[in-house]
């Protein structure tokens, strides 16, 4: 996705425009409407040359959207989504993904890298004038004794960059239509052990499709897409986390790759078809960190997985 900075400037103004009115305050001041808590904090939050937007989602769920500029020509960027708490004023996140850009002398997107995805960590407010928030970042400790400050202005495009390079999609179809893929296909209604596989939401970037799925107890993410965008060799999953176990298996005309941290389940699954990589990553959502998927499963979802 290629962005420049003015419409980076043009999409924090209208960002800005959507949150007038939910100016963060003292929570004591806000009545007790059935409302989202996270509405007590929407906004912008700054520290130094880093940037965090808070969003309200649904009924107690919070995003946020971090910028960080390293100089004018390179910045990174952290998404996260999670539920809030009222009672400790902090939001609980999995799912945290940094991107790395890179700017030529127009201000344009010359590259960009996707560093890792699913991170944990916490984002915690602070009551006070202004409103602090806290970033508890596990993956890489990067925001250790910041205290961000809410602000009404907003972050400078020169200092952040650009924006999430992921949009969301309707279908696996039109995902793949602007990832720039000849197709996207995902068992969906197919029963494994974990129960029917059901999409919550497609997303896409330039090369790049994905599903994000969800069970009870496990999140899982089915991706697809051109080695231009790959990290590592043949793993476009973004996940670059150690194993304790890996083991190959064939399924169909493909060899396998399949990591875990218990023998013969894998929490991380890549495989390549001769033109595209795909992955599967599944991740325990009540405090199993080392779920994998049983060989069964990874069977039924590489072959259901085109």
């Amino acid at each position: 996705m290629k962005m420049t900075k003015k419409i980076f400037a043009l999409m924090m103004a209208l960002l800005m425009t959507a949150v007038v009115g939910l100016t963060a305050c003292n929570s004591e001041d806000m009545p007790d409407d059935g409302q989202n808590p996270v509405m007590n904090y929407v906004g912008f939050y700054q520290c130094d040359r880093a940037s965090v937007f808070i969003e309200a989602q649904g009924d107690d769920g919070a995003g946020a959207f971090v910028t960080w500029g390293s100089s004018a020509w390179e910045n990174s960027t952290w998404t996260m989504t999670g539920t809030f708490d009222p009672a400790t004023l902090t939001f609980e996140f999995h799912d945290c993904a940094r991107t790395d850009y890179v700017y030529d002398d127009n201000g344009d997107v010359k590259s960009q890298e996707e560093v890792y995805m699913n991170g944990h960590g916490f984002i915690t407010f602070a009551e006070g004038d202004p409103v602090t928030l806290t970033w508890q970042d596990d993956q890489e400790h990067v925001a250790d004794g910041m205290v961000f400050e809410y602000t009404e202005n907003g972050p400078e495009a020169e200092t952040t960059g650009v924006a999430n390079p992921w949009t969301t999609a309707e279908s696996a179809e039109a995902a793949a239509k602007s990832a720039g893929l000849d197709g996207f296909t995902v068992p969906e209604g197919m029963t494994i052990s974990l129960g029917e596989v059901k999409v919550n939401e497609y997303r896409c970037m330039k090369g790049i499709a994905d599903a994000d799925i969800e069970f009870p107890a496990v999140g899982m993410l089915i991706r697809k897409g051109t080695r231009d965008n790959e990290m590592d060799e043949g793993d476009i999953s973004g996940d670059y986390n150690e194993y304790k176990y890996d083991w190959n298996v064939q399924v169909g005309d493909f060899e396998v790759s399949c990591f875990g941290n218990r023998e013969g389940e894998a929490t991380k699954t890549i495989w390549h078809d001769g033109t595209y990589d795909y992955a599967i990553l599944v991740e325990g959502l009540g405090g199993d960190t080392d779920y994998g998927l049983p060989a069964e499963d990874v069977t039924a979802l590489v072959s259901g997985i085109q």
